[in-house]
């Protein structure tokens, strides 16, 4: 897409930092620390058996198939590996480019709904300046990937505005996010209606609408075209993927919530998380919102759309976690900064600028340097390293009755395994006497009531898991 003309020296000067900023922070932050056991375990893993096998669909893991999730961050991961090798680094380096793709796209949405450079390089910082954001751009998760296809899909949204043909571009987007992360993409669909009602209610229809329309239907059969896709994928070559839908859907989208009222609170909720989060721009933010409408800024009601249609979606649903509201993080820095632009002189913005752009310098390349590594796998890593090498057995894996799908996870990306959790103490006894499964992980007191009085060899302690393997043929 054209970017507009700068107009000066400062416009350039604090992009140019910003950016700077924004890429050492972004990349230079992949290289600290481990991944966590949940979601960035769990994609690495799979990612590591497309590596491994070859074989792109289904996802596979723990043996499996995987299908609670649509592919298109794994397969990013997975084209990572291929490129830089099989590591903690690679694996978060999708989310991390997305990262720094966001902050650059936000300068030019910003630039081109308020029309000014400066304000658009106060955007972009907001954006960079945004803790939470910048925690989940280092974290090998799908939230950032799917906020940077939220953003190129806005982008191309108003830039159809311009000329048509920009619709399937959104589309196109759309589709990416709706691939990424599933449910929380329909919001761009949401958004982009509403806003196309509020900009086209006075309009008489006519030819040039109706070609209008046009551009718009193929724009959303691009986007339902790839989830369609997959999901037509899975029903037709996985059985048991429906049941397996319904299941996740129950728990993490329409299934009951305890207590029950709690079913209408996901709104307060979300207020409350952002109310303790999103400083200091939360003021910034809001007062922008209420500018957009007082003053009926039409241009910058697709903000309002946008954030708007992600919260209702995430304020609907049974999961409350504040990650699920990142991809309307861009337009909360664009609504915060059309306030203070209304408000700070442009000069003495610039001048702020100034100072803030090449501190945020400083403070990325202090942060990626000083910062000591997160240590997520501390547990885990000391039993796979006693691992047979040259083998993938299957490990039988039982914490405290626990249903410790970190720790899982982390065995299978980490190790050359399998992992089988086991969820109560019948399930491990049956386990035990079976003997299909050599390789057992569990808990210091199982380990001492259940496994001690077998033979068996410890080949590892970490923590609170000890590793054997049981005596006998297998």
């Amino acid at each position: 897409m054209k970017l507009p003309r700068w107009t000066g020296s400062p416009d350039r000067r604090h992009f140019a930092l910003l950016a700077l900023a924004a890429g050492i922070l972004m990349l230079g932050a992949i290289r600290l620390g481990d991944l966590a056991g949940y979601d960035d375990a769990m994609f690495a893993a799979e990612a590591k058996n497309i590596v491994r096998s070859g074989q792109w669909l289904p996802l596979m893991m723990r043996g499996a198939p995987a299908g609670e999730h649509p592919p298109l961050f794994v397969w990013m991961q997975a084209l990572s590996f291929q490129a830089f090798g099989v590591s903690d680094p690679a694996a978060k380096l999708p989310a991390a480019l997305c990262g720094l793709g966001v902050v650059l796209l936000v300068w030019w949405l910003a630039r081109r709904l308020l029309g000014d450079g400066i304000a658009a390089g106060a955007a972009m910082f907001v954006m960079l300046a945004t803790p939470y954001f910048l925690k989940y751009s280092n974290r090998a998760m799908t939230d950032v990937p799917t906020t940077f296809f939220f953003v190129c899909a806005v982008c191309c949204w108003v830039q159809a505005r311009r000329s048509r043909s920009w619709y399937l571009a959104a589309g196109l987007f759309t589709g990416l996010a709706l691939v990424t992360r599933g449910l929380i993409g329909f919001a761009l669909p949401l958004a982009f209606g509403i806003d196309y009602l509020l900009a086209r209610r006075r309009l008489a229809a006519n030819s040039s609408v109706a070609g209008e329309r046009s551009y718009l239907l193929a724009g959303f059969l691009l986007a339902i075209a790839p989830l369609a896709a997959w999901y037509a994928y899975f029903l037709t070559s996985v059985p048991g993927f429906l049941a397996e839908q319904r299941r996740w859907l129950d728990e993490q989208v329409y299934g009951g919530l305890t207590p029950a009222w709690r079913r209408y609170t996901g709104a307060p909720e979300y207020i409350r998380m952002l109310a303790k989060s999103y400083w200091p721009w939360l003021p910034a933010m809001a007062a922008g919102a209420a500018l957009a409408i007082r003053q009926r800024r039409r241009e910058l009601y697709v903000l309002l759309c946008w954030a708007g249609a992600v919260f209702f979606l995430c304020a609907i649903t049974r999961s409350r976690v504040l990650r699920y509201m990142l991809p309307a993080y861009p337009a909360f820095s664009i609504l915060a900064v059309a306030s203070i632009a209304r408000y700070v002189p442009r000069a003495k913005l610039s001048r702020a600028l100034d100072w803030a752009a090449p501190l945020a310098v400083i403070a990325a390349l202090g942060i990626v340097t000083l910062k000591p590594p997160s240590r997520h796998a501390a547990v885990i890593l000391p039993l796979v390293q006693a691992m047979p090498a040259g083998e993938r057995p299957w490990v039988a894996l039982y914490d405290e009755g626990q249903p410790r799908w970190d720790e899982a996870n982390q065995l299978e990306w980490y190790g050359e395994c399998v992992p089988k959790l086991v969820r109560s103490k019948e399930e491990l006894r049956d386990v035990l006497r079976r003997g299909e499964i050599r390789h057992i992980i569990a808990d210091r007191r199982t380990y001492e009531e259940e496994i001690a009085p077998l033979p068996h060899l410890v080949r590892a302690r970490s923590g609170h898991l000890i590793y054997v393997r049981l005596d006998g043929p297998g």
